[in-house]
């Protein structure tokens, strides 16, 4: 089978972490990987404002086509659909696939729209990642733009299949899209080949260092709760607590990372806050399997791919209460969850954590056990048995 993926707001070679780069990132690298192994031709196409990169470039067997379009970055890249249709229908690895999987409404919508430009009319396999009306729902907002909400539910109502993460994001899809959508729920995966626990010699198997290390990982955005785990530092360090935190990413859609700078300053946590630029994943492991807590304190998340990859780690995660996180961090077993924005009781679960350091290695055992559940392979042959 011919499939063709699209990414076109985000390159899947692109450094996860930073600008608008994420764990969409990952779940294309990986399905594209795992489709290629049960041999399937594929192809992914982009459009990423940002990259600088050749147009072609092919990687463990899997071409990457950067289409070129004049948008400044991904809120800019929806006036480009009609011409991102247009020039895909006459390229052959689009043209004659069997099946489109697009990722993210911006694909998804120029996946449909070229369909009505041909007579073709390939099913069109749908992975939302974010859905805005979930977003402001989570967030308490109206943030997202009626473009994208209004097209969200004709990709509902038009599309061929919709993947969702967990049970619970496809009830919000038929809940908030459209309650006939087809839908499927295909669990994302971890790669174990690079998230592993390690061995018993390795440097975070021991005692917990000092100050502790909390990890966080990912861009670092208002969605993504880096402000409530820097305000959660503030109460640590008020309390006494010998804590440091490790950012891991870069900042994205505003603010960026010096005004998180400035709001660590602000609370007197400037001198034990660090932020590093992301890693690639065999560099990631050792720092998950290095941290005394890795936190995730997400205000809306789709699956949870930071806690995923942690847990697979043997690190202990502490997750907010918020869309596919408790299906990846069972509390108070594999770790412990908060409600998202309470900075407070976000604190006070860390505080308990680092206090019980044999509880944290029971929870970072059970976490290695419960994330062999996650696999690409079963994720992609789920949405397969679907078409």
């Amino acid at each position: 089978m011919r499939v063709a993926i699209l990414s076109l707001h985000t390159s899947p070679l692109a450094q996860p972490g930073q600008g608008d780069a994420g764990g969409l990132n990952v779940y294309v690298t990986n399905t594209a990987r795992v489709l290629n192994d049960l041999g399937h031709q594929v192809t992914i196409f982009t459009a990423d404002p940002a990259w600088a990169g050749p147009d072609s470039v092919t990687q463990d067997n899997i071409e990457v086509r950067h289409l070129r379009v004049n948008a400044t970055g991904k809120d800019d890249l929806p006036q480009y659909m009609d011409e991102l249709a247009s020039r895909l229908v006459h390229i052959p690895e689009y043209r004659d696939a069997d099946v489109v999987w697009a990722h993210y409404w911006i694909s998804v919508k120029t996946a449909l729209i070229s369909n009505d430009n041909d007579s073709l009319r390939r099913p069109v396999v749908v992975s939302f990642h974010t859905i805005g009306a979930v977003k402001d729902r989570d967030t308490g907002t109206s943030l997202e733009p009626v473009e994208r909400l209004e097209a969200e539910k004709q990709i509902a109502r038009d599309a061929h299949l919709l993947v969702a993460n967990t049970p619970l994001e496809a009830v919000a899809m038929r809940e908030l899209l459209d309650p006939r959508a087809r839908v499927v729920v295909a669990q994302p995966g971890v790669n174990h080949r690079i998230f592993t626990q390690g061995d018993a010699s390795d440097p975070g198997a021991g005692e917990p260092a000092t100050p502790y290390t909390l990890v966080c990982v990912g861009r670092m955005q208002y969605i993504k709760g880096t402000d409530v785990m820097m305000r959660a530092l503030a109460e640590l360090r008020r309390a006494g607590m010998n804590v440091r935190v490790e950012f891991l990413g870069g900042g994205s859609g505003g603010p960026d990372t010096q005004d998180f700078e400035h709001l660590a300053t602000q609370l007197g946590v400037a001198e034990c806050v660090d932020i590093t630029p992301p890693v690639p994943p065999h560099e990631l492991v050792e720092w998950y399997r290095r941290a005394d807590l890795v936190i995730v304190p997400s205000r809306s998340e789709s699956f949870g791919f930071v806690a995923a990859e942690a847990a697979a780690s043997g690190a202990c995660v502490v997750a907010s209460r918020v869309g596919g996180l408790p299906s990846v961090v069972i509390d108070g077993e594999t770790g412990a969850l908060c409600e998202p924005g309470d900075h407070v009781g976000l604190a006070h679960t860390i505080t308990e954590l680092l206090k019980d350091p044999a509880q944290r290695k029971r929870m970072g055992h059970a976490g290695v056990a419960h994330a062999q559940n996650f696999t690409w392979d079963t994720c992609v042959r789920n949405v397969l048995n679907q078409l």
